[in-house]
């Protein structure tokens, strides 16, 4: 099944399926790697995957679609790894008060 990822908390992901609507939690399956990039987390939100229901209702991540873009930051204490805040990023609001 094919989904976007709408919330990471820790390794559980909330996917909702494209076809249905509905969402489900999901784990990665084995350890990923992200060709070409040195980040901290696999998998963010806007992230399109494919995946795999459980019997208990929860899903299991098989695979991770291409990133059309996303918004990194310098890792604070690794200084050659980056952190993957957000994917496949449409519009974006900068709000600021003063």
């Amino acid at each position: 099944m094919q989904g976007l990822v709408t919330k990471s908390t820790g390794s559980w992901y909330s996917v909702l399926d494209e076809a249905t609507g509905a969402r489900t939690e999901c784990r990665l399956r084995g350890q990923f790697r992200i060709h070409g990039i040195k980040n901290t987390n696999p998998v963010v939100v806007g992230d399109r995957v494919t995946y795999e229901s459980e019997k208990d209702g929860t899903g299991t991540i098989t695979n991770i679609e291409t990133r059309k873009n996303y918004i990194e930051r310098k890792s604070t204490n690794l200084s050659k790894i980056r952190h993957l805040i957000a994917a496949n990023i449409d519009l974006a609001f900068l709000v600021v008060n003063l």
